[in-house]
């Protein structure tokens, strides 16, 4: 069944070059990316990653290479539209591709992140509009959820359980056997496209609403003068204590997916209270802090119109090279409201697509000049292990502000001068 198989992946983000440099461990690879036109857009992440040396991955320039592949994964962005609904345009186009160039017979592999529903209600209908077959019986269909890795474990095989699923029993056994044979024993079976689709959503908005509850402690315990990272460091020793904190990593993908559900559940008749509280707590985060830090500069009388600022790390999360539209932004744009000069600096992050994506212009650390403020927005591993030496270097003088948002310096090792603020 796998001799000869050709697979095509449409998409080349942060889900479908890592798919498909998997793949191509087992199988010849082609790859189409049809996202170029939505560089610029801040909704559609663009992760800085490129065929690896070495890789037997062919990228075409057309799509017609595509009716050589038995099985075509799509692997495209959703976004939400200013109006947070879904946006499946992409996802849409890709299934148009799909469906004018892939072959009789072929099973196609919806991998991008959609509400429940989203694959036999909206992919379906355009792939056999645009092929003139029938899905089940001239052409097939599956479902497996989006994979975001980073770039650094591009040519390494996900570690965790790979749901696959498959519109009748026969394609989620193809599924099974070909998926086996990249992932091994880490696939699962989910019983229907349907479940596999929900599936996705519950971990996204466990998430979700733990960070948003997480954030509003931390407003709590601020408004209180209690340490929250103590807080977590004591709560921590509790069995079921579960690991969440506060701060700005708002990952914009599970953003998308959240919205997804509330406005999907919205339509089937339900008023998802808890998850819609807990967006909102979410959006607001970054405005928030914000506030809080010009708050406290306004209480050291440090002159808003003329003290400079530097802020540390914009992308998603820790460690992290994908740019995303999180609270980070919110945050730098509050801030230059109040007249602050800002300086913004992150090793990870691609300057020019920061700048092309977000206006922000990211300055190399040798070039940043002495602060009155340094704020960790989202302090990576250089910074963790270079400490307070390194963020002293920043400051003009001791006599200054860090804000450490994720707790991540040793406040017992604070310089008797400088001002320490943590959530």
């Amino acid at each position: 069944m796998r001799e000869n198989l050709r697979i095509g992946v449409i998409g080349m983000s942060v889900a479908g070059l890592p798919i498909a440099n998997d793949f191509a461990r087992q199988y010849p690879v082609i790859v189409y990316d049809m996202e170029e036109e939505f560089n610029g857009d801040p909704a559609v992440d663009h992760a800085p990653f490129k065929v690896p040396y070495g890789s037997t991955i062919e990228v075409v320039q057309e799509p017609g290479r595509f009716s050589e592949a038995g099985l075509l994964i799509i692997a495209v962005p959703v976004t939400i539209s200013a109006s947070r609904h879904a946006d499946l345009s992409l996802l849409l186009k890709a299934c148009e591709v799909a469906g004018r160039n892939m072959k009789k017979g072929a099973v196609v592999v919806i991998a991008s992140a959609v509400y429940p529903g989203a694959t036999e209600e909206k992919c379906i209908p355009v792939l056999e509009r645009h092929s003139g077959l029938e899905a089940g019986k001239h052409f097939f269909v599956g479902f497996t959820p989006e994979t975001k890795r980073q770039e650094a474990d591009i040519s390494s095989v996900a570690k965790q359980r790979k749901i696959i699923a498959g519109q009748n029993d026969p394609v989620l056994d193809y599924l099974a056997e070909i998926y086996t044979s990249v992932y091994r024993e880490q696939v699962f079976k989910a019983e229907s496209i349907r479940i596999a689709e929900a599936a996705e959503f519950v971990t996204v908005i466990q998430q979700t609403v733990n960070n948003a509850l997480m954030n509003e402690l931390a407003a709590i315990f601020k408004l209180m003068d209690v340490d929250t990272q103590e807080v977590l460091q004591t709560a921590a020793v509790a069995k079921d204590f579960l690991n969440f904190s506060p701060g700005l990593s708002g990952n914009h993908g599970k953003m998308q997916n959240s919205y997804q559900l509330v406005q999907r559940a919205l339509a089937v008749g339900h008023h998802p209270e808890i998850l819609i509280a807990a967006l909102r707590v979410n959006e607001s985060v970054g405005n928030s802090i914000a506030n809080a830090i010009i708050k406290e500069m306004n209480q050291l009388n440090l002159p808003l119109q003329s003290a400079a600022v530097v802020v540390l790390g914009v992308t998603n999360r820790e460690d992290s090279a994908v740019i995303e539209k999180s609270r980070v932004f919110d945050m730098i744009e509050e801030l230059q409201q109040f007249g602050l000069k800002i300086q913004v600096a992150d090793s990870l992050a691609d300057a020019e697509q920061t700048e092309l994506q977000f206006g922000i212009r990211l300055t190399p650390w040798e070039e940043l000049s002495p602060a009155d403020a340094v704020i960790l927005a989202m302090p990576h591993k250089e910074i963790r292990d270079g400490g307070w030496k390194l963020i002293l270097a920043l400051l003009k003088s001791q006599n200054s502000i860090v804000f450490d948002i994720k707790g991540v310096l040793d406040k017992n090792k604070k310089p008797e001068a400088v001002e320490l603020w943590r959530l």
